[in-house]
């Protein structure tokens, strides 16, 4: 029972690193790259399975869902009004379209990650033992 108890303490450690590192890496890198980047490092060292991925992804798709919501509220939607029209779609339509990309990035990164994480040798060439 307490390795079911640890295994769940860690996936929410890791959904809180991915809330947090996503969140600030939106916000100060540009603005899906840097979100990617940052989740694919998480990924590579937070090894985990499919659950993971679609933890992450939904947990980005939240806070791309609530940095849209923190944009568009203050300037009562001019901006997201423009762009609706572009596409044809009303403003909830754009908040679950950034929701929805927001879910395909942060699955994407983890997936990334742990992809490469399986791909790339543990150790540098440098640290491994000479044979």
């Amino acid at each position: 029972m307490a390795a079911i108890g640890t295994q769940s303490k860690n996936f929410l450690l890791f959904l809180g690193g991915v809330a947090l590192l996503g969140t600030l890496s939106s916000l100060w890198l540009p603005h899906w790259s840097g979100s990617l980047y940052v989740l694919a490092v998480l990924g590579y060292f937070w090894q985990g399975n499919w659950r993971h991925v679609i933890g992450a992804g939904s947990v980005m798709a939240v806070v791309w869902l609530g940095l849209a919501l923190s944009w568009d509220l203050p300037n009562e939607g001019l901006l997201a009004e423009r762009v609706g029209r572009l596409f044809g779609l009303p403003r909830w339509g754009l908040w679950s379209l950034t929701a929805f990309l927001g879910f395909l990035l942060g699955s994407s990164g983890i997936g990334l990650g742990q992809a490469l994480c399986h791909l790339l040798p543990q150790k540098p060439p440098w640290l491994r033992a000479p044979k």
